[in-house]
């Protein structure tokens, strides 16, 4: 019972890690510190562009999306965490431009968590 217990907290504690990594990447800009826990292929959709993308190909195509759209406020909306092996953020952010609501999909991945899909619409 007591190693259940010590996993369970070892694993919110990670996933708590990814889920601030995330908040500050997106209210930096930092498509880097961002696509350090992208899984190895993820599903991009940039207003309603959608692809499928390697880790490096995301990371330049959020890197041109932060140029030109600076995050100026983000707020933490929703965590989604029924399923064991899948979690759900949604964030809404503002740029000086327009406002946008993201959507980030975590998959687990042998006790990792990785962004699988990432929607920025």
């Amino acid at each position: 019972m007591f190693i259940l217990t010590m996993v369970m907290t070892l694993q919110s504690f990670v996933v708590g890690d990814i889920h601030a990594d995330i908040y500050n990447g997106l209210k930096n800009s930092n498509s880097k510190s961002l696509s350090k826990h992208f899984a190895s292929t993820l599903s991009l959709s940039i207003d309603k562009e959608e692809s499928v993308y390697s880790k490096f190909q995301a990371e330049l195509v959020l890197t041109d999306f932060f140029r030109t759209n600076k995050t100026t406020e983000l707020k933490h909306v929703q965590k989604v965490t029924g399923n064991p092996n899948n979690k759900y953020l949604i964030y809404n952010l503002k740029t000086a431009k327009k406002s946008y609501r993201i959507f980030v999909k975590l998959i687990d991945n042998n006790g990792n968590f990785n962004i699988s899909e990432l929607r920025i619409e």
